[in-house]
């Protein structure tokens, strides 16, 4: 939990292959943070994970994601797309509010 918070500086994250979740607030507020490399096992991002950074453009989830949490994404105001998993089994509360330029959502084909 808060493993990066509010480090304004950070740029890029690549997580490491072992990583199976990210928890709460792990990078609320890393303003900077424009490019996130998910590890193909990741199955769960936690609450608020990535709330608040402000440059991040596009994300795209690995296969295996099943949950994203509450607010894990809220006021990403630069996120333009996002691309989800047929995995994924449980999207959190206003996981993606006030994403204001979120423009392209993509769901897996098939998806009811």
């Amino acid at each position: 939990d808060e493993a990066f918070r509010d480090r304004t500086s950070l740029v890029s994250v690549a997580c490491p292959c072992s990583l199976v979740s990210i928890g709460r607030g792990a990078s609320w507020g890393c303003s900077s943070l424009v490019d996130i490399t998910f590890p193909a096992g990741l199955t769960s991002i936690g609450e608020y994970a990535f709330a608040c950074c402000s440059a991040l453009s596009s994300v795209t989830f690995p296969a295996g994601l099943t949950s994203i949490g509450d607010s894990a994404f809220a006021k990403c105001s630069s996120l333009g797309s996002v691309t989800f998993p047929a995995t994924l089994t449980s999207i959190g509360w206003r996981a993606f509010a006030d994403c204001s330029s979120l423009s392209s959502v993509t769901f897996p084909a098939g998806l009811t």
